[in-house]
């Protein structure tokens, strides 16, 4: 019965021995998945060797001026701030903001399809956005829309409740309709005029 007893107890140390081992092994497993979970998540760049991201977000590409076409330049944009006379809006018969933008500018000789603020606002042709506003420039808001005429001076032309007339973008009423988006007129090249690169170089 010793020996019986002898065999029992060395097979019982032979069973735990056999668990430990593989719950060690186990253990080990799972270090090495959530050590190489890490790595995934990190490479080294060889050059710096810093760790960076697996992914990096792309920077937004520039607009790009079709062939053809070119911004309207700074002169033409004043020729068209200078251009406004809206005369005589004491009664307030001034069309709304995005028929009066469009009417000015036809009869400044650069057409386009009627488009609403919102439309504009979005981006529609023949308007290319811009960062810095010239005069001239469209000033859009969801919902509302105008002529940029001084940007030194953030005053632009449009229609209001009191009628067609100059305010300025950045007080307190427009800054609180949110951050203006601008847009520049793109009219055709001429074979003779510059492709507009130095005009593009703002956007």
């Amino acid at each position: 019965m010793c020996g019986a007893a002898l065999v029992g107890q060395v097979s019982l140390a032979n069973t735990d021995q056999a668990q430990t081992a593989g719950a060690q092994s186990s253990g080990a497993g799972t270090s090495e998945v959530k050590t190489s979970a890490r790595q995934g998540a990190t490479r080294q760049n060889p050059q710096t060797g810093k760790q960076a991201p697996e992914q990096k977000a792309q920077a937004p590409k520039p607009p790009v001026i079709p062939p053809g076409y070119r911004l309207l330049s700074l002169k033409e944009g004043r020729a068209i701030a200078q251009g406004i006379a809206w005369a005589d809006d004491e009664e307030g018969l001034a069309p709304d903001c995005s028929h009066l933008v469009h009417a000015l500018y036809q009869q400044a000789g650069y057409p386009y399809a009627y488009a609403s603020s919102l439309d504009l606002y979005r981006g529609t042709a023949p308007f290319l956005r811009v960062r810095n506003a010239h005069p001239g420039d469209l000033v859009v808001w969801r919902g509302h829309v105008g002529i940029v005429v001084n940007p030194r001076e953030h005053s632009f032309f449009s229609t209001t409740s009191s009628g067609a007339r100059i305010e300025n973008y950045r007080s307190a009423y427009w800054r609180a309709r949110g951050y203006p988006h601008f847009f520049r007129y793109l009219t055709r090249s001429s074979p003779k005029a510059s492709t507009g690169t130095a005009e593009a170089s703002n956007h």
